[in-house]
């Protein structure tokens, strides 16, 4: 449990170190809290507004390597980027090194300024298709691959893991010396193994020691910690722990890119009721932009406004309204009326306990549940 005074520390800590610069090869990254590339909800319009919130990095959501091979039309959708988003990173799994290396090969011409191999996905069909956290099985496999990649591109790499694929098979200090040997640039480690749900707790420990195991190989490379960052005394936790040289956010995005201006030192992670108002219907105005103005653009938004649905009196109460919205007009309407109910510099979580920020977990439904991984893992 973390006191007042620890927490203090914490967010001193995190706004000291995440908030400067990071040379990421070529790149200078503007901070180091990334946004995780998270499969079903990176996509431009969430990207946009983490970026204008502080984010340092972005990804297209994970890809699979076959898929852009046979040119699936989705897949191809999928890496569209808008004209803001001057550094974007993009990322791919695959179940061999030929196949990725392929595939790097297209996402080079791409000029996706870097690209991340992933190589810890938990969804049911990837890992059954060979994919995601399947490779964290095979240490001689993995590092064929990721040496591939790097055959393949001279942008910057990185690939993402988790500390193997059960608790029982924990090879993490294995697996990162691989990464470290085929010529990563950087390193991410979620801090959990394939089979643990999100009601284990990260194993900083872990983390900690995979990150010495490529260090141990290669000093320079960049390190980056991944797993319950749900607010910006987490990140100090994990830098503090782990001596991480930044943090990918994922599910602490989720209704929540507030949380990137706490870890730039931009400002609150809590924003007013008219600061979630203003971010909320610009959130709808992208996704208009890059959807378009109908049902199905507001069937696409119904997970995002569900999670921006806490942390306010009464809030819940749109939560129900949110899933069925049928515009994004309606949306619209609902977020502006909901606004006007509150004073508007109410804080989020004012007078509420922290933990009554937390609601039910819709990304590990779409993950575990729902089995959600990449768009499409090969079909033409």
């Amino acid at each position: 449990m973390v006191d007042s005074r620890q927490l203090r520390e914490y967010v001193l800590f995190v706004s000291a170190m995440l908030s400067t610069p990071l040379q990421y090869g070529p790149l200078t990254l503007r901070n180091r809290a990334f946004l995780a590339p998270l499969a079903g909800v990176s996509d431009v319009p969430f990207r946009r507004i983490c970026q204008e919130l502080g984010a340092g990095l972005t990804f297209v959501e994970m890809l699979s390597a076959i898929a852009l091979l046979v040119q699936n039309d989705r897949t191809i959708q999928m890496l569209s980027r808008h004209p803001s988003e001057k550094i974007l990173g993009v990322q791919v799994t695959g179940p061999d090194a030929d196949r990725i290396q392929r595939s790097v090969r297209l996402l080079d011409q791409s000029h996706f300024e870097t690209i991340d191999i992933n190589m810890g996905c938990p969804a049911r069909k990837v890992v059954g298709s060979g994919n995601g956290s399947a490779l964290l099985k095979d240490t001689a496999r993995l590092e064929d691959i990721v040496a591939a990649a790097r055959a393949a591109t001279t942008r910057p790499l990185s690939v993402k893991i988790r500390l193997g694929f059960t608790a029982d098979a924990i090879n993490v200090e294995a697996n990162t010396a691989a990464i470290a040997r085929a010529g990563a640039d950087m390193l991410t480690i979620h801090g959990r193994t394939r089979e643990d749900t999100y009601a284990i707790r990260v194993s900083l420990p872990g983390i900690a020691a995979g990150f010495a195991a490529a260090r141990a190989v290669n000093p320079k490379i960049i390190t980056i910690g991944n797993g319950d960052l749900m607010e910006a005394a987490d990140a100090g936790k994990m830098a503090q722990a782990t001596g991480c040289d930044g943090v990918m956010v994922s599910r602490g995005a989720l209704g929540n890119p507030w949380i990137f201006r706490a870890l730039a030192g931009e400002g609150s992670e809590d924003p007013t009721i008219a600061e979630w108002e203003e971010t909320v219907l610009r959130h709808l105005d992208y996704h208009e932009e890059h959807y378009g103005d109908t049902e199905i653009a507001a069937r696409l938004t119904r997970k995002h406004l569900l999670w921006y649905a806490s942390g306010f009196p009464h809030i819940h109460r749109l939560r129900e309204v949110f899933n069925t919205v049928p515009s994004l007009a309606e949306a619209r309407r609902i977020v502006s009326e909901f606004a006007k109910t509150l004073p508007s510099d109410l804080r989020r979580g004012e007078d509420l306990p922290r933990e009554a920020l937390a609601s039910a977990d819709p990304k590990y439904q779409m993950d575990r549940q729902l089995d959600r991984g990449v768009g499409a893992l090969g079909e033409a």
